[in-house]
């Protein structure tokens, strides 16, 4: 198996969100022991969080303030994110990437000096809040080649960090150790360090924070070969046994993750990359019980294509998409009984011989969410190296395509679903698109973003 995608519910206030995802294959159905997965809220994505600011400088026009928009984007080289008046590009606050709370009025960052690490729980766009220094060099933790931080539980209460600079290695030996930091959100103690024997990486928090998900690396084969295990945070001790797929629990698991897709009940979708083919490996984060979902496999393009997989939850809660515009594939799961419901095949998106990133965690690859759904209407949008092309949730079938032949590293949809912003390749520009017709109706002033990571209605 291997790789991970991931989709996160938005509260207030509602913003599209980007985020890269690429996959990998393992399959199977929900164990009949499983309790159906029900119809959830839409998932959220980890980036940065907006909040209306009090005194902000820039300002718009009534008109402007009926159609114009926040965006969160960060420029090249830049430590921190922009919040940015789409119309005219004014910058209204400065923030630090971290985990946005369910609400988007506080963010927790981490930033490691030296050999101190400072923690903050930060209310926007005031930042301020409690902070928490901590011995040693620690960060938020990332899934696969996804950027965005993670690594803070539905509840809020439980935060995880990992070492930073800490490389994960792919075969483990008599040597390897990994620390995690359990911190409480108030800051108000030191963190519980849990050390364990082997190379291992954050792969999910249940909702109330008490088990921490780790992928624990193996010695292949197969290359990426991986097993997923449970600490107790509470005691930081890891609990005996694995986390198997119970459709196929002696099949060993292999792939590299590439972005992943949470929801509010505890189920968690991590996309992954393999050997033969892309895959999603759903978790239980409440149960403790996994099983993978085969995507399709599409010969030798899968490995130049598989940073143009991505995932969507339909706005309906029903079901989720996984789509690939490079590939023309699209795969309908029914959160009901974990199952491939239906595959969508369509003329894949010219391709601009881009290649977004790299796998095995090398360093590179556009950051930005491959598939978004649009808020109204059974559509969702999916991008990559040669355009976006939209596809009805209906049928699976491809509609309108916008932008062709052009790289796209990122897409954002606003809540009332009638503009897509996209940030494409050359130039780091930010584009602004009637999603109705694909007409490009603006673009955000300046140019050299490198992510985008939220819209939200001015």
């Amino acid at each position: 198996m291997s790789p991970t995608a991931r989709i996160l519910p938005l509260a207030r206030p509602a913003a599209a969100f980007l985020i890269v995802v690429i996959a990998a294959g393992c399959s199977g159905k929900a164990p009949a022991s499983a309790a159906p997965v029900t119809a959830a809220p839409a998932a959220t994505s980890t980036a940065c969080a907006t909040a209306r600011p009090s005194g902000s400088s820039a300002t718009a026009s009534p008109a402007a303030a009926a159609t114009d928009a926040w965006l969160v984007a960060r420029r090249t080289g830049a430590a921190d994110f922009e919040v940015v008046l789409a119309s005219t590009s004014g910058r209204m606050f400065q923030m630090p990437p971290g985990v946005p709370d369910a609400s988007w009025n506080s963010i927790v960052t981490a930033s490691a000096t030296g050999a101190v690490t400072e923690l903050r729980a930060i209310q926007l766009p005031e930042l301020e809040g409690p902070r928490l220094n901590i011995k040693g060099a620690w960060r938020l933790p990332t899934i696969g080649d996804d950027p965005a931080p993670i690594g803070v539980s539905a509840d809020g209460r439980t935060i995880i960090l990992v070492e930073a600079g800490a490389k994960p290695a792919t075969v483990t030996g008599p040597a390897a150790r990994t620390r995690f930091a359990i911190v409480h959100r108030t800051l108000d103690s030191a963190p519980r360090i849990v050390n364990l024997a082997g190379a291992f990486e954050y792969d999910a928090l249940s909702p109330d924070g008490s088990i921490l998900y780790v992928v624990e690396h193996l010695a292949g084969p197969p290359d990426g070969h991986y097993q997923v295990r449970a600490v107790d945070t509470a005691t930081g001790m890891l609990r005996e046994g694995i986390v198997v797929d119970k459709a196929a629990s002696d099949e060993a698991m292999a792939g590299w993750p590439i972005a992943q897709l949470r929801r509010s009940d505890g189920m968690v979708f991590t996309l992954y990359h393999g050997a033969e083919h892309p895959f999603i490996h759903a978790l239980s984060s409440v149960d403790g019980w996994a099983l993978c979902i085969d995507l399709p496999a599409s010969g030798a393009a899968d490995a130049a294509a598989a940073t143009d997989w991505g995932l969507a939850a339909t706005t309906d809660g029903r079901a989720l998409v996984a789509a690939n515009a490079t590939l023309g594939l699209a795969v309908e799961i029914q959160f009901t009984d974990l199952a491939v419901a239906r595959t969508g095949r369509f003329t894949p998106t010219a391709s601009t011989g881009i290649s977004f990133a790299k796998f095995g965690h090398q360093a590179g690859g556009a950051v930005g969410r491959r598939v978004v759904a649009s808020p109204i209407g059974s559509v969702v949008y999916a991008a990559g190296p040669g355009g976006i092309v939209a596809i009805r949730t209906t049928d699976l079938t491809a509609g309108s395509r916008f932008l062709e032949g052009t790289a796209i590293d990122a897409l954002a949809v606003t809540p009332d679903g009638t503009t897509i912003y996209a940030l494409v390749h050359s130039g780091g520009r930010i584009v602004k698109l009637d999603a109705a017709t694909g007409t490009v109706v603006g673009e955000v002033p300046g140019a050299g973003f490198d992510r985008l990571v939220a819209v939200v209605p001015w």
